[in-house]
């Protein structure tokens, strides 16, 4: 497993854990937190919130190990087997 995935199950299992202790301690989910939200409602979005941001870190990380355009970019290098001048540049000289 990467490091990555790794990462990824543990920025979510810490929420989801804390969201199924909240969900049998009824008393404690019921408990007001601001007006009619309840810690059990404002926990559920906030469990929401980091796992959608997760999943945008982890594919925008995952496309940029896995996308040879992409490492190209950031080494400097160029892609392997790519010639140096493309084919419509070489139709100009």
């Amino acid at each position: 497993m990467h490091r990555a995935q790794r990462r990824f199950l543990a920025v979510n299992a810490v929420p989801l854990a804390v969201g199924v202790v909240l969900s049998c301690a009824a008393g404690l989910a019921a408990a007001p937190v601001y007006g009619r939200s309840t810690l059990g409602i404002v926990w559920g979005i906030l469990q929401l919130g980091v796992f959608v941001g997760s999943v945008w870190w982890y594919e925008d990380h995952s496309t940029r190990v896995c996308d040879p355009l992409e490492q190209s970019l950031t080494s400097g290098m160029p892609l392997a087997g790519a010639p140096d001048v493309s084919p419509t540049d070489e139709a100009w000289r």
